[in-house]
């Protein structure tokens, strides 16, 4: 310490900090920074790891059940395609039954005009009207009948086609990877899972151990509630063949019109008192379940007149003679040889509040009633054309068992809910909450973390362990993991695609508004999955 003298004899003292405590401070402090700076620094790169992870399991478990949502959308449009390639096999049977009718009706014309040929000055006149009435009826029966032959193996095919997408897409999805082949068995599901992993973390991977366990549990759970025709083939082509009639257009599902509908009612129908006549017009297709147990469209068009007279003088009953005009018929079949019956029985289910609807067996009758109101022109047109109009799918190469019209006895097989599944029952017929879970374990080993270690090369210093500045390795995979559980949900948005009827939509597969959604883990997937990780080494 130094001391100054003032004038007058006294001294001023200042005194002044050794040199080398801040140093001393700064050297006790930085090395605490620092420890801190690497914590955070580890902390960090933990968290957003854990994040990462997290984020990848995520849309792992969300992607996979994206794409078993999108496979229960190709069955509902698949479905409904093979229900409007049904329609559009009987709009082709019901132009030819009705072009039949058209050429008999153009025939019965000629012969109604070469009566009139006795005619005096307009005789010759109606006779070539007639003529060319009726050959160009034949011209047109002729050519549509050659077209139905081209058409109807068509669209076997293409049902035969659709049946068999439904499988080769399940398959796919389910079973082996497309990609990967044999060698790598999860399916497309698994390996989109797997793909999402590596884009949201490339260090990450799903956990094989659960995901084996899962795909075990998630795809029996799955078998029980989807299956090939539902479990039972008869009532599901009974379920068919009631939504395939009930979707049928205008002229395929009655032609009861006169060919002149303008004519005045006079012509059409007349009442004296003693006599009268009227016009009778029926005809119709449907799918129709036949005697052999094939399912056939079958259609039939008549015109008669009918003409009646008093049994008395004025009083009695009216005697009825039929004098047909015009009569056709066309079928589907598989060498049945299907009679024509008067009558046919469907199977009918109306909406249901309380689940399982029972069918209701209903005898109907056939062609608009055409065998009461027609009897000798439906009489006629079942004699002559009795044959079938294709081979009932025999054109078509069949994709496995059932899987085209002829195998399966006219209805494709397709897949649905099996209504016989007591998890379908117990949910009151709505699959929407009951799917199956799809759960996904990502994880990221500690050792490919980029924390303080091997970032700064600490790893080399030899001394790393008494610095205690690594991160700790406390899990004893050395995993960080993260876990996520999804599931698919039916859900039809009322305010875009709101039913007429107004009734609430149960899932099923023939509305494609299947999604994915992620869920919540309950206590018991966390213990079960917490149990699999401890024994895991």
């Amino acid at each position: 310490m130094s001391r100054r003298w003032s004038k007058n004899g006294k001294s001023n003292s200042h005194e002044q900090p050794d040199s080398g405590q801040a140093a001393l401070l700064a050297s006790v402090l930085i090395p605490a920074v620092l420890l801190a700076g690497l914590f955070v620094f580890n902390t960090s790169q933990s968290s957003a790891t854990k994040i990462r992870t997290q984020n990848a399991a995520d849309a792992a478990a969300f992607s996979a059940m994206q794409m078993e949502a999108r496979e229960l959308n190709f069955i509902s449009y698949t479905n409904r395609a093979m229900v409007a390639n049904q329609v559009a096999i009987g709009q082709t049977i019901s132009l030819v039954s009705w072009v039949h009718y058209v050429k008999n009706l153009g025939i019965n014309i000629k012969t109604i005009g070469q009566i009139s040929s006795l005619i005096p000055g307009v005789g010759s006149i109606i006779v070539t009207i007639t003529n060319a009435i009726a050959q160009t009826t034949q011209v047109l029966d002729q050519s549509i009948e050659t077209t139905s032959r081209v058409v109807l193996p068509a669209l076997d095919i293409t049902d035969a086609a659709l049946s068999g997408a439904q499988e080769v897409y399940h398959f796919s999805n389910g079973v082996f990877d497309p990609g990967g082949g044999s060698n790598k068995p999860g399916g497309a599901m698994t390996a989109v899972a797997e793909q999402v992993v590596k884009f949201n973390d490339p260090q990450a991977q799903l956990n094989g151990i659960v995901l084996a366990s899962n795909l075990a549990a998630y795809f029996q759970y799955r078998s029980d509630l989807i299956q090939r025709w539902g479990s039972d083939k008869d009532q599901a082509q009974a379920r068919m063949a009631y939504m395939i009639n009930a979707s049928r257009d205008g002229f395929t599902q009655q032609r009861n019109d006169l060919p002149l509908p303008f004519s005045p009612k006079i012509i059409r129908q007349g009442d004296f008192g003693v006599v009268g006549w009227e016009f009778r017009r029926a005809g119709a297709s449907s799918i129709i379940h036949s005697a052999d147990g094939k399912y056939a469209w079958s259609g039939m068009d008549t015109l008669s007149f009918h003409s009646w007279r008093r049994k008395g003088i004025i009083f009695g009953g009216k005697k009825w003679t039929e004098t047909t005009l015009g009569y056709g018929a066309s079928q589907t079949g598989g060498g049945n040889n299907y009679t024509y019956a008067p009558n046919y029985t469907e199977i009918q289910a109306t909406p249901q509040e309380a689940y399982s609807p029972i069918g209701k067996a209903v005898s109907l009758p056939a062609y608009e009633n055409s065998w009461r109101r027609n009897p000798n022109a439906s009489g006629k047109a079942a004699n002559q054309y009795s044959e079938e109009q294709n081979p009932f799918g025999a054109a078509a190469k069949p994709v496995g068992g059932d899987a085209t019209r002829f195998s399966s006895g006219g209805i494709s097989r397709y897949w649905d809910f099996n209504r016989e599944s007591q998890k379908l029952l117990n949910a009151n017929g709505d699959p929407a909450d009951i799917m199956p879970y799809y759960v996904a374990v990502v994880e990221h080993q500690r050792q490919r973390l980029r924390d303080s270690s091997g970032a700064l090369d600490i790893n080399k210093i030899p001394d790393q362990e008494k610095m205690n500045i690594v991160l700790p390795q406390n899990n004893s995979a050395d995993y960080i993991r993260s876990i996520a559980k999804a599931q698919v949900y039916f859900r039809r948005p009322a305010s875009l695609w709101a039913r007429k009827d107004h009734y609430y939509e149960r899932g099923n597969l023939f509305s494609p508004y299947w999604e994915a959604r992620l869920v919540d883990l309950n206590s018991t997937d966390r213990a079960r999955y917490a149990t699999i990780l401890c024994l895991q080494k």
